[in-house]
């Protein structure tokens, strides 16, 4: 069931979305955690109390931008901001996906990919938790829609065997090369903070929430599927469809 918190303010709608994590994170804290990051507007979910981190965490991306600006590439985003500092000094544990000299995309994909399953060896027991966007077209981390090409869509993001794929999206964003989480991986995050934001992002929104949507078309559908989900958004849902919704307070 997708937990759902809604409200017309925009600015409260994030700070619930932060409190939400901070608990979470206050909750497990005797737990080891692998805590994957969204870029973009996500990133401002960060604004909360930092002494709930520590070395018990390990923090990444959820997907990376494959480039070597600093402004571009999400990793060195995330290093750039106070709550990486704070991490920094607190003891947290780092998944470095900043790309290294004369490495490939598939080569940080393959290196994304054996750091999250060495952690998960190392962590049998321990909690993975995602925050999640969702883009104007339904993609979600950086897992692009096909609605022209499900097999590609299928063999790119639905491999049981791959938990990262990296890859070229061509036309369909403007930061085409990316190196990004996949569907199989996705099942398997136990607790995600999803943050939508924006008028432009309504139709998609209860379009998946209503209807039964391929997730080559809209990939954020996964979020259905996932275990555990708290969805925090300003835009009106229009319909309940077995979804819990709750209206967050100020």
């Amino acid at each position: 069931m997708i937990n759902i918190f809604q409200n017309a303010d925009a600015s409260l709608v994030k700070k619930s979305a932060s409190q939400c994590l901070e608990k979470i994170l206050i909750e497990n804290s005797g737990k080891k955690i692998l805590l994957l990051l969204s870029g973009g507007s996500a990133l401002s979910l960060l604004s909360f109390n930092t002494k709930c981190l520590g070395n018990h965490l390990t923090i990444g991306v959820l997907d990376e931008r494959y480039s070597t600006d600093p402004k571009i590439n999400n990793f060195q985003q995330l290093s750039a901001t106070p709550f990486f500092t704070e991490a920094e000094k607190r003891g947290c544990k780092f998944m470095v996906t900043k790309v290294k000299d004369n490495e490939s995309i598939q080569d940080l994909a393959l290196r994304f990919e054996k750091e999250l399953r060495l952690w998960k060896k190392n962590n049998p027991k321990g909690l993975v938790i995602i925050t999640q966007g969702m883009g104007p077209d339904g993609h979600t981390s950086g897992i692009m829609p096909y609605p022209e090409n499900k097999n590609l869509f299928d063999k790119q993001f639905e491999n049981n065997d791959k938990w990262v794929v990296g890859y070229d999206a061509v036309n369909k964003n403007q930061y085409p090369l990316r190196v990004t989480i996949t569907i199989p991986f996705l099942k398997l995050v136990d607790i995600s903070i999803i943050y939508i934001s924006g008028k432009e992002k309504a139709g998609v929104l209860n379009k998946i929430l209503s209807e039964k949507i391929p997730q080559n078309i809209f990939p954020i559908t996964i979020i259905k599927e996932m275990k555990k989900t708290f969805l925090f958004t300003d835009i009106t849902i229009s319909q309940d469809h077995a979804i819990k919704k709750n209206k967050v307070e100020k």
